[in-house]
């Protein structure tokens, strides 16, 4: 008879470790993930674009309220809308995508930490990046940069696995810059900035001999090229203004005065989120600075990967966290080799990992059964006022908004409800002149400006009240008949 194995045996097993990886990460990026709406701007911002592209049938120009917008590279866009067929149009739909390259990015660290080290740093680089904040935060967004750090981290798993064992994985390579490219435009060059300073380091000359290797270049080069091609065909001066000049320009420099501490606030992000893994990865890179880890090759990786998109990205004007988040899985290696150097007892590395297994299974028990958020509650106001939007501005009555930004506004107003509010005005005045009108005319404004509106609007009636948002009119509107969609939203 076979013998059963003890929970300390199983936790040992590489198998069972994979199995909780699965379990893990499934309840880290997909519990409740439909549930509190959707955050401005982006996440409504891209949801929109995306639900544009099934109203409009154009999948390569991507538009935002009925016009041509260049702001972004459309792959994201593509798996939301694909996710919309699959799952309807709901917040889970537009953050699905998100949640799952957040899923399989996990796996690939898993992969190649098993490849570059053993299975164990493959599951303790795996497990960090699962638990790394940033990263299951905004894999929980419908935002870009988690599916840009997918292909990022497929480019260079392919980079090592044509260096290994075969060179026909350069075309996977090239294959996967490109669609990091068609993700976040100038940021998903980064994997092919990275390979060359490595091939070069590393003196692998004879790789720039190899057809494979150029295949993969041309291939990534063609990817980036046809979509570049195809919005300056049709955009022209507008996709050069808009995506050359604004997007990607701006964020290299402006007008603002910054002292040279500045540069360092991705450092400061990092200690202030990279709980608790911070120690882990600085002991880490430590160790790999200074020569601790024999494999050169892996060094050089490691440590090009980790180190120039921090050092590019801070030389910048524009910083946010979240443009580190391609870093994300190599820092989740660096930290894996660190905990695993600092642990050097076999017996302590073994209960290490018997804590991580029995600590995870209890998380995915209490997130799954637990009535608790993981999310913030975001958009709530809208999300109340924009079925009374729709229903009335689908009639052909006019939306404007009172003291409100147009984008920080209108992403939501426009993925919750198909409409915008314009114009936006700042001045109660204006409100009075609009609501003079004969045709019937919607407001947005919020609970602070009531008194100011009682004073200096004449006719005025409430249509439904937010927290803060309120939705006005100059009419008395029966809003017996309003549709409210009974948690569309929310699932």
């Amino acid at each position: 008879m076979k013998k059963k194995l003890t929970f300390s045996e199983l936790a040992l097993n590489e198998n069972f470790r994979l199995l909780f990886l699965i379990l893990f990460s499934l309840t880290v990026f997909f519990t409740k993930l439909g549930l509190n709406g959707l955050a401005n701007y982006d996440d409504c911002f891209y949801a929109e674009e995306a639900k544009e592209i099934l109203k409009t049938g154009n999948w390569m120009i991507l538009h935002y309220n009925g016009a041509a917008a260049y702001h972004n590279a459309p792959l994201f866009m593509w798996l939301v809308a694909l996710s919309y067929e699959v799952f309807g149009l709901s917040v889970y739909a537009a953050k699905f995508p998100s949640a799952l390259m957040g899923f399989l990015t996990v796996f690939l660290i898993y992969y190649l930490g098993k490849i570059l080290f053993d299975a164990t740093h493959g599951f303790l680089a795996a497990f960090i990046l699962a638990t790394t904040y940033p990263f299951f935060k905004y894999a929980r967004h419908s935002m870009l940069d988690v599916t840009l750090a997918f292909f990022v981290t497929l480019s260079l798993a392919a980079l090592v696995l044509a260096l290994r064992k075969n060179p026909k994985y350069f075309w996977l390579w090239g294959l996967s810059i490109g669609l990091a490219v068609l993700t976040k435009s100038a940021l998903g060059v980064f994997p092919l900035l990275i390979t060359f300073l490595f091939l070069i380091l590393a003196g692998r000359w004879r790789i720039f001999l190899n057809l494979h290797f150029w295949g993969g270049v041309l291939t990534a080069i063609g990817i980036s090229a046809a979509w570049v091609a195809s919005q300056y065909v049709v955009g022209g001066q507008d996709f050069i203004n808009t995506h050359l000049k604004f997007i990607i320009l701006g964020k290299v420099s402006d007008d603002r005065p910054e002292a040279w501490y500045d540069h360092l606030g991705f450092i400061k992000d990092l200690f202030t989120f990279y709980w608790p893994w911070i120690p882990a990865a600085i002991y880490g890179l430590f160790q790999i600075i200074r020569g601790d880890l024999k494999d050169r090759e892996t060094t050089l990786l490691l440590l090009l990967w980790s180190l120039t998109v921090l050092i590019v990205m801070s030389c910048m004007k524009t910083r946010y966290i979240w443009y580190l988040m391609q870093s994300l899985p190599t820092l989740a290696l660096v930290a894996a080799y660190g905990l695993y150097q600092w642990i050097d007892l076999p017996e302590n590395r073994e209960k290490l990992l018997k804590s991580i297994v029995s600590m995870g299974l209890a998380a995915i028990v209490l997130l799954n059964v637990l009535p608790m958020a993981l999310d913030k509650d975001r958009e709530k106001d809208t999300r109340i006022i924009a079925p009374y939007v729709k229903h009335f501005a689908d009639s052909g009555d006019r939306l404007i908004a009172l003291r409100e930004e147009y984008f920080g506004l209108n992403n939501a107003l426009l993925f919750f409800s198909n409409h915008a509010a314009e114009p936006l005005y700042q001045d109660v005045a204006d409100i009075q002149k609009e609501f003079s009108v004969n045709q019937t005319v919607l407001c947005v404004a919020h609970r602070e400006d009531l008194a100011e509106i009682q004073k200096a609007v004449t006719v005025w009636y409430p249509v439904k009240y937010g927290d803060d948002l309120i939705l006005i009119s100059n009419q008395k509107l029966d809003v017996s008949d309003v549709q409210t969609w009974s948690g569309l939203w929310q699932n």
